[in-house]
């Protein structure tokens, strides 16, 4: 069966995917899955800023605090690009980065689409990630999906111990995403 991100993402080396049933329609969860902040997500701001420490150190700028700007907007802000969006139904973005890099990784511009499925500068690693909305008996199916391409081998050789480190944080951070769109889904109108 074909998922979402196959479509620009049809190789990857690594993956994660996460889902959880929500009792209300596509279309609130969709809106609450826009309004998210980092507000809702006390674990993952302690892990995100965990991770900020070394710039903190190097550059006195990795210090963050909870923001009440949507999640997803400021991930478009900070580098990613939608790939496709399909209200209220799928969100797909893609960035090119260097996360290991934690003081001086670069983020390269992918445009859109196309540009995302043609990168192939060394020194990156390209990462999907989309959020699924399927209706079901109970409600919605929300499913979040992170994908990881490295462009080269030296791309990979680099990322694999930071993805070893991340990895379990990361599905914690996605989790805790659903738990919260799920909070304030089902909350009483």
């Amino acid at each position: 069966m074909a998922e979402p991100l196959d479509e620009f993402m049809p190789v990857y080396r690594h993956r994660e995917r996460h889902q959880r049933t929500i009792a209300a329609q596509p279309v609130e969860v969709w809106r609450a899955m826009l309004a998210l902040t980092d507000r809702e997500l006390p674990l993952s701001r302690f892990l995100m800023g965990v991770r900020s420490i070394p710039r903190l150190v190097v550059r006195g700028d990795g210090r963050r605090n909870a923001s009440s700007k949507p999640l997803i907007a400021t991930f478009l802000k900070n580098g990613f690009r939608e790939l496709r969006v399909d209200p209220p139904r799928l969100i797909i973005a893609g960035t090119a980065i260097q996360p290991w890099r934690l003081v001086s990784g670069k983020v390269a511009d992918v445009h859109d689409g196309a540009g995302f499925r043609n990168f192939n500068q060394p020194g990156f690693v390209l990462a999907g990630i989309s959020f699924e909305l399927e209706p079901v008996n109970k409600g919605t199916l929300l499913a979040t999906e992170t994908r990881i391409q490295p462009t080269d081998t030296n791309s990979a050789r680099a990322f694999l111990p930071y993805w070893l480190a991340i990895r379990a944080g990361s599905g914690l951070i996605r989790r805790e995403m659903l738990s919260a769109v799920a909070r304030m889904s089902e909350r009483t109108p």
